[in-house]
């Protein structure tokens, strides 16, 4: 590993996304410096939503409990007429995690929060301070700043980060093109206290189908507090004009008032081509922008940078080669393209389908869809869509597996072959690139445990599975592969053997790393774990490898590619 002193690593920006990076940096043991040009945290709400997958994020850097504290959690979307009349319900809210909603807190709360966090780890963040310039080299990037007073710094940093918005100076200094276009409608919003005629449900969001156009309340965190929304409203943002809205769109005796923030502005779906040039990255709304649809913007950022930052902690410490970096870009680029393609498609849709006129036409939509929001197998989509729980990274060269073909229960390499049920019980489980299931498991102790949990801590983790018909070979195998790890990466594994029973079998008595008890299956099962198998889980939670059997020679093959 290398050891002499490095340049530190340079962030661009102190909203949520940079803020983010920050705090993982920090635990990586990266040096850094985190910019921002304004004096404080924005004093708007902003990015309203955090989805289910990023505050599984949150809970690995130990932030998720002081946000769901400040928030709201939102467990339905609702789809209602002027006159109440039910249109469409959609729950939100998954099995496989511990944060089955969608929690509304303000973008301020978030930012105050993060930027706590990051002091209370060390960190410091220097504000009114901005990137004039840069220029890279071979082995480093020459920075300009700008400080308060016109004093100007030249520093070199080993990379660079964009964490600085839709304007980004990194993405307009690397000469990259934001790729997209421009709606033609503005949206109108309004933080303010809704009284309804009738009670709601706090955790619900309401939307109103109407002639005039549609209408979206999102319940926020205080008395009687929402984000009024219209896509397609031309007036200026006043209260006036809000109360104006809800006249017209929704229900009859609705009061809006005490406006907290009120504003319109233009909606864009823009991306750029690459996210790295060179030692720059873009993350966030640097790299990606589009319609608030689904409020997908801000939690797409956050796992930008979560993705990021663990790659640069073991590049940065020669740990692992710079092809990991690489495929930053090839993992989070499609994810926001796919998202920009989804808002676009709903935007586009919502403003022909929720603004027709006539009768007929109205009744008709409605019609098809209170059919189609009933179908549960759409509702479950459009939830696991929604919280990201879904996001994969099935194509990325950094993921991979080896399965034996089934034949027989011993195989030629002296390990055990899978049986043709076990082969596709396998096949089940969680493929390379896709994220961990949150399931339950027996500590040693007695306790019942989450399986997230434990796999945080930014280390990459190895299950370690003999099967459901356990074997002393099997075990003497699951054990060597435990012993081959450290002497090759010292602490960046963590390796755990799964057992089917409550207690250690007699076979690992000699063990002393970590053992996950699992008398109910249910680690098993989510794993498709039949017979002997390997799970290589990454520090952001993700499956980088898998195998059937276990297979310590497949695994070091695989990691020598990406680790040397």
């Amino acid at each position: 590993m290398a050891t002499e002193p490095q340049q530190p690593v340079l962030i661009v920006g102190a909203g949520p996304v940079g803020l983010t990076l920050a705090c993982e940096l920090v635990r990586h043991n990266v040096p850094f410096r985190i910019i921002d040009q304004a004096d404080a945290p924005t004093i708007y709400s902003k990015a309203q939503i955090l989805h289910s997958r990023t505050l599984e994020m949150y809970e690995d850097l130990g932030l998720a409990t002081a946000l769901c504290e400040q928030a709201r959690p939102t467990r339905a979307m609702n789809l209602v007429s002027r006159s109440w009349e039910r249109i469409a319900y959609v729950p939100i809210g998954e099995h496989d995690t511990a944060y089955p909603y969608m929690l509304s807190i303000s973008q301020r709360e978030t930012e105050l929060l993060l930027c706590e966090h990051l002091g209370q780890l060390g960190g410091r963040l220097e504000r009114q301070v901005r990137l004039l310039s840069f220029e890279q080299k071979a082995d480093h990037v020459l920075c300009v700043l700008g400080h308060e007073g016109g004093r100007t710094e030249s520093i070199a940093v080993r990379y660079l980060i964009g964490c600085d918005g839709a304007h980004s100076t990194v993405r307009k200094g690397l000469g990259l093109q934001f790729v997209g276009e421009t709606y033609e409608w503005r949206l109108t919003q309004a933080d303010v206290r809704i009284d309804w005629p009738v009670g709601q449900s706090p955790d619900e969001v309401l939307a109103f189908l109407s002639p005039q156009g549609p209408l979206g309340a999102f319940p926020l965190p205080g008395e009687s507090r929402y984000r009024l929304i219209a896509f397609d409203a031309s007036e200026e943002p006043t209260l006036a004009n809000f109360q104006k809205l809800l006249d017209e769109r929704g229900p009859p005796g609705c009061r809006v008032s005490d406006p907290h923030w009120m504003v319109q502005f233009t909606i864009h779906c823009r991306q750029v081509e690459r996210y790295r040039e060179g030692r720059a990255f873009l993350c966030g709304d640097a790299a990606h922008i589009h319609s608030p649809a689904g409020a997908q913007g801000l939690n797409t950022g956050v796992q930008d940078a979560y993705n990021l930052a663990w790659k640069l902690g073991l590049v940065y410490h020669g740990v692992a080669k710079d092809v990991l970096l690489d495929s930053y870009h090839a993992e989070r680029h499609p994810v926001a393209a796919a998202v920009l393609r989804g808002t676009d498609s709903a935007t586009k849709g919502a403003g022909l389908l929720l603004r027709l006129s006539s009768d007929w036409a109205q009744s008709l939509r409605n019609s098809a869809m209170r059919f189609v929001s009933s179908l549960s197998l759409l509702q479950r989509a459009a939830s696991r869509s929604l919280s990201e729980l879904d996001v994969a990274y099935h194509k990325s060269p950094i993921c991979g597996q080896v399965q034996s073909v089934p034949w027989n229960r011993q195989g030629d390499d002296g390990h055990e072959s899978p049986g043709l049920r076990d082969y596709f019980s396998f096949g089940d489980g969680p493929a390379p690139g896709a994220r961990v299931p949150d399931v339950h498991f027996i500590s040693e102790s007695g306790e019942d445990r989450r399986l997230l949990p434990l796999l945080h801590g930014g280390k990459h983790q190895v299950l370690l599975f003999d099967g459901a018909a356990a074997t002393p070979e099997g075990y003497r195998n699951l054990m060597n592969i435990a012993d081959s790890l450290p002497p090759l990466y010292r602490d960046c594994f963590v390796c755990h053997i799964v057992v089917p029973s409550r207690e250690r079998p007699e076979e690992l008595h000699g063990f002393t790393g970590s053992l996950l008890l699992d008398p109910r299956g249910e680690l098993h099962r989510a794993f498709g774990a039949r017979s002997e198998c390997l799970y290589l889980i990454r520090p952001d939670g993700y499956v980088a490898f898998r195998s059937q059997p276990a297979s310590g020679e497949t695994l070091l093959h695989f990691l020598g590619q990406i680790f040397g």
